[in-house]
């Protein structure tokens, strides 16, 4: 009885670790899962040149992602929530996405400082976070902070609402 319990149990042992990676995606290339397209290969030449479709020049963007960055959100003279914020800078280049990375955290402190001196704005009417002021200001700071023309874009990735 004790030897079936055991079998049993390594049976069980087995087939999760089996699965858990496979799902992982350890096995794809041992059982040939992985798809490869006709047509496709690993050419870049002409990347980051600005040519081809619009979709061509998404895949080639570059991004810094922050951490996730607090701020209070004002309205009424007086803080109503807190928000929970993850941005994501669009670089044009490598050479671009080194500047920012090379300065981040006295980035992401000048950041905390402008949306706690400057809190955040809400429409009293609508309660619509104003998000063209929060990414200008973000850009504003970045582009003072780093001399290169390639910060191209801030991207609002998540919010989140806190209180």
């Amino acid at each position: 009885m004790k030897i079936v319990i055991i079998v049993v149990a390594l049976i069980i042992l087995l087939g999760g670790a089996g699965a858990g990676a496979y799902f992982m995606g350890l096995l794809d290339e041992p059982l040939g899962l992985t798809e490869h397209v006709e047509g496709e290969e690993e050419d870049t030449a002409g990347e980051g040149s600005g040519e081809g479709s619009d979709a061509e020049q998404v895949a080639e963007a570059l991004f810094v992602q922050f951490e996730p960055i607090s701020a209070p959100v004002i309205s009424k003279g007086r803080v109503e929530y807190q928000i929970l914020v993850t941005l994501s800078l669009q670089v044009s280049d490598i050479g671009a996405k080194n500047d920012v990375q090379a300065v981040l955290p006295r980035l992401r402190d000048a950041m905390h400082t402008e949306l706690f001196t400057s809190p955040v704005k809400r429409d009293d009417e609508t309660g619509a976070i104003d998000l063209s002021d929060l990414k200008r200001r973000v850009l504003s700071l970045t582009l003072s902070m780093i001399d290169n023309d390639g910060i191209e874009d801030v991207l609002v990735l998540k919010i989140f609402r806190m209180g």
